[in-house]
């Protein structure tokens, strides 16, 4: 126990600790406020479109009333009465947008929802009849029956949904949809979203590899305590051979030290944004939909391999909660890994710098080489596992929650194995 404190109390005094922790709080601050700009802009350029669309109506209802009035003074009837009813219906356009103005500028996402929904709800039940496209390349209907869905859930749990172009339909992004050319990048466009509350927000960064990106650097910062005193400049290690402390005490004091250091920095960090949501429009609800992938079913295609097909495909959907209670676990699972991974590496290299550049790059590499279910690197995307998105990526129904929770564990136990054997073996210069 003498040992451990040791450990916590010169990890804190260093200088270089708190002002990397400071850089670190600044840079997810940072990206934070970015994405709530990003977010106010999106909703300012919807109340413009709004604002357009109405201005635009009104023009043309003008004109069609001045059409019908120098039609009836010149004694065309038809055209009269055409242009009467013209100008009656941009009437009711005009009304429509207001009444979208006003429910949107409020927040009554009721009455959104419920427009939307009736839209929705023609397209996914007469897929044949009624189909929505951008430049003649169809949505998929299973972007359509996932966007209903979540819709009327939201509807029902009156929630607050991200920000997004709220025309056409606000349909979610799913991986069914291969748009080419500029319907991809119009399509993009469409479905950006942009978390407004704290727990959207946190939601969001989790699929920008917070995570993994986080870990690493808290291994950076924190696993070097073996490999920095090893060499002639800070001679650590030296002080311990002359105490009567054996190797492995010192070991496992320096590996629990920066592990649960590292844990710490992961929850600090990924806390930041609901901290700083508190200042605006608050955390949010625990209760917002996420969609989860069942992919193809393989039963239905006997010996043949798997094909994914929108049409069929089926989906279900979990509360943030849960989403987020699957995403401690694989958090803690991950640090042991990518820890234990930096640490390993950081005895042969024993330099913070280089063994910060390798780790990352083998963690790149291991995310990119093989497709084996038992690879831990294939479960570093946390929301990628937790949505089962591998089912359609991979068309492999044996990426799951569980597995991803041992390939970690185990490859982590074997390295932190290697890495005792390989620090008993260590001489200090």
């Amino acid at each position: 126990m003498h040992t451990f404190r040791f450990e916590v109390k010169k990890i804190w005094k260093r200088k270089g600790t708190w002002i990397a922790l400071f850089i670190c709080i600044f840079a997810i601050s940072a990206l934070y406020f970015f994405n709530k700009e990003a977010a106010l802009d999106m909703e300012a350029t919807n109340q413009n479109l709004i604002q357009n669309r109405t201005d635009q109506f009104r023009q043309w209802a003008a004109e069609a009333d001045d059409a019908a009035v120098k039609a009836k003074q010149a004694g065309d009837t038809a055209t009269a009465d055409e242009q009467a009813f013209m100008a009656d219906r941009f009437g009711k356009s005009i009304k429509k947008y207001e009444d979208l103005k006003i429910a949107y500028d409020s927040g009554d996402w009721d009455y959104i929802y419920s427009s939307d929904l009736d839209g929705l709800q023609m397209v996914v039940e007469n897929p044949m009849e009624a189909q929505l496209s951008i430049e003649e390349q169809r949505v998929d209907h299973f972007t359509l029956r996932a966007s209903y869905e979540e819709k009327q859930q939201l509807l029902e749990k009156g929630l607050i949904p991200p920000a997004q172009d709220i025309f056409l339909y606000s349909l979610m992004p799913t991986l069914y949809n291969e748009f080419t050319g500029f319907s991809a990048a119009q399509w993009e466009q469409m479905t950006e979203r942009h978390g407004t509350v704290g727990w959207n927000i946190l939601y969001q960064f989790t699929q920008y590899f917070l995570i993994p990106i986080t870990i690493l650097l808290g291994a950076f910062l924190f696993g070097n305590s073996v490999s920095s005193e090893s060499i002639r400049k800070k001679r650590g290690l030296h002080f311990f051979q002359v105490l009567p402390i054996s190797k492995g005490r010192v070991f496992f004091a320096k590996y629990l030290v920066g592990l649960i250091h590292t844990v710490l920095f992961t929850g600090i960090i990924s806390m930041i944004p609901l901290v700083l949501s508190l200042l605006g429009r608050g955390i949010g609800s625990l209760a917002y939909p996420v969609l989860v992938y069942d992919g193809p079913n393989p039963s239905a295609f006997g010996n043949r391999t798997p094909v994914p097909n929108g049409d069929y495909d089926t989906f279900h959907f979990i509360s943030l909660s849960d989403y987020f209670i699957q995403g401690l676990w694989m958090t803690l699972m991950m640090v042991f890994f990518i820890y234990t991974v930096y640490f390993f590496l950081s005895l042969w290299i024993r330099h913070a710098g280089a063994t910060f550049l390798v780790t990352g790059s083998v963690l790149f590499v291991g995310t990119m080489v093989g497709t084996s279910p038992w690879n831990p690197f294939q479960y570093l995307d946390v929301h990628r596992i937790l949505t089962q998105e591998n089912r359609v990526l991979l068309v492999d129904n044996r990426y799951t929650f569980q597995k991803g929770l041992l390939a970690l564990g185990f490859t982590g136990l074997i390295l932190w194995g290697v890495s005792f054997g390989r620090y008993r073996q260590l001489k200090v210069k």
